[in-house]
């Protein structure tokens, strides 16, 4: 890329490819020349690049961020245009709190989900159970399904994310607001994802601050039924997303992180 008084690091040239090229007309520069400054802190997780060239989809770790307004999502998916023919690129970034969200994001920005994955190489931690893993996939092939209302990272202890979202499906009409909880301990391997279902908001927001008591599971007759028909209904998702335009996420706004009284960076 060629920015009078900026030397890209190797990230820039590496990851995201590109060397030699300037913003197109009409980008925000200052958003990515403040992604660029924050680079030493930013750690690609998924790096994935059309076979033409033209797109690029990365998921970055942003290590600064446990330093920043407490609770602040720590990963920031990036979508990248090229235009070769001018030597232009254009791109669009939006942080998310859990990984499943940000690979969301890049699938309705063009991306094939299996080529937004982890790479098989993956040294980090990786799911404990199949719940785990299907929820994961309910939550990165859903589309419009889920608007986040809320979500807050802690890293001070356990590493733990929560994340308030309304479900419009129509099958969770009587408990539409859900609760996601990320739960990891520093020295595991592995981590966990959980699902709660409340009738209201506000029961919702009261157990993200409160935690009190276990975390009201969606009523389901038989839970090992409903991870498999998640598996299922998930699969589906993927291949039709992966021959059919994405589709459109409910419009992004900034939320700001919720305040916790006792939790402090």
């Amino acid at each position: 890329m060629n920015t009078p008084d900026l030397d890209l690091p190797d990230l820039f040239a590496h990851d995201f490819r590109l060397d030699g090229y300037t913003l197109a007309p009409g980008s925000d520069e200052d958003h990515f020349l403040a992604l660029v400054a924050d680079h030493n802190v930013l750690t690609p997780l998924i790096t994935h690049h059309t076979s033409d060239g033209t797109r690029g989809y990365i998921v970055l770790h942003d290590g600064a961020a446990t330093w920043d307004v407490p609770g602040m999502a720590q990963l920031i998916a990036v979508a990248i245009t090229r235009d070769p023919d001018n030597w232009t690129f254009s791109f669009h970034s939006e942080r998310h709190p859990v990984l499943p969200l940000a690979q969301r994001w890049l699938i309705a920005h063009g991306a094939a989900p299996d080529a937004v994955r982890l790479p098989a190489q993956w040294s980090g931690p990786k799911p404990a159970d199949a719940q785990t893993t299907a929820l994961e996939e309910q939550l990165m092939t859903s589309g419009g399904r889920y608007e986040v209302l809320d979500h807050y990272t802690d890293d001070c202890n356990e590493y733990e994310t929560t994340m308030l979202v309304h479900d419009h499906d129509p099958a969770s009409a009587e408990q539409p607001y859900r609760l996601f909880l990320e739960q990891c301990s520093p020295d595991s391997s592995t981590y966990t994802l959980r699902e709660g279902a409340f009738r209201t908001e506000n029961a919702a927001r009261e157990w993200m601050e409160e935690h009190d008591g276990p975390l009201p599971e969606p009523r389901a007759t038989n839970p090992g039924a409903l991870v498999a028909t998640r598996v299922q209904a998930a699969r589906a998702t993927a291949r039709r997303l992966s021959c059919t335009s994405p589709a459109a996420l409910p419009p992004a706004s900034p939320l700001p992180p919720t305040s916790r009284s006792g939790r402090h960076h």
